[in-house]
């Protein structure tokens, strides 16, 4: 076997029963090309318990989102993407209460983002959905800044088990602040219908502080599937929980949210 041979052959990507490769150094990036549009399924469940309110049943989220989006990658700015996201249709649903009313609240936000190779948002500019009333449009806007990248890749190409971290502070609204501080662990790359797909995983924890509101502070864990040929990702979960200090007492907080490609 010649020196040539060899080297080539290191470089395959040999895969098992399971569809994951063997070790391998990749690099982590988010470069959809421009034109790429990308439809999605998030959902987020949202379980509380508010003092003095009965408790209910805890198996069941207090509040529920499901939303559909289209992701669409309209230029570049640099080497950051332009990225504008709509949202196709919305549901919010309360508790046992089914849909609230209003109808689809969500449908028609636009939102506009500038997005770095390595997932981070830049820059996140909101326009609230057609009709939207004045107050609810308003929160729409002051809430724009809390947009977060579902997460921010190494800076160097790595193989799977290596980890890396990340701190992160968003400013939500006047005088209040959120700070994440997460570490990240590339876990595998594994081949699904012929892509490669890397499967990131990551814990950390986040603190949110409000001259008005108070304080809240607690854990996340979550992973993500990324898929490097087409620089895009395909699916992720969060998972938080969080105690926020209120003048009526502590008040826990779990909140579960997932994504999925809609092919």
């Amino acid at each position: 076997m010649t020196r040539r041979t060899a080297v080539l052959s290191a470089c395959l990507l040999v895969v098992g029963g399971t569809g994951q490769t063997h070790a391998q150094t990749v690099l982590l990036r988010v470069t959809p090309p421009v034109g790429q549009a990308t439809h999605y399924r998030s959902v987020s469940e949202t379980w509380m318990q508010i003092p003095g309110m009965p408790a209910g049943d805890s198996t069941q989220p207090t509040m529920t989102q499901t939303m559909f989006t289209t992701r669409t990658v309209t230029g570049m700015d640099g080497t950051a993407r332009v990225i504008t996201v709509v949202v196709d249709s919305s549901r919010q649903e309360m508790g046992g209460m089914g849909g609230m009313g209003g109808g689809d609240m969500l449908k028609g936000m636009t939102t506009t983002q500038r997005v770095d190779p390595r997932g981070t948002v830049l820059s996140n500019d909101v326009t609230p959905p057609p009709g939207a009333p004045p107050m609810m449009a308003q929160a729409i806007r002051q809430n724009a800044g809390a947009a977060r990248s579902a997460a921010v890749m190494p800076e160097r190409a790595i193989q799977p088990g290596e980890t890396w971290t990340d701190s992160m502070t968003i400013a939500v609204g006047p005088g209040q602040q959120t700070v994440f501080h997460v570490t990240y662990k590339l876990d595998r790359v594994e081949r699904q219908a012929g892509a490669r797909i890397a499967i990131v995983s990551w814990q950390g924890t986040v603190r949110s502080d409000s001259a008005a509101a108070g304080s809240a502070g607690g854990t996340m864990t979550g992973q993500l599937a990324l898929d490097l040929d087409a620089g895009r990702l395909t699916s992720s979960t969060t998972d938080m929980r969080i105690t926020a200090q209120t003048p009526q007492g502590a008040i826990p907080v779990r909140t579960r949210s997932t994504m999925q490609l809609v092919p």
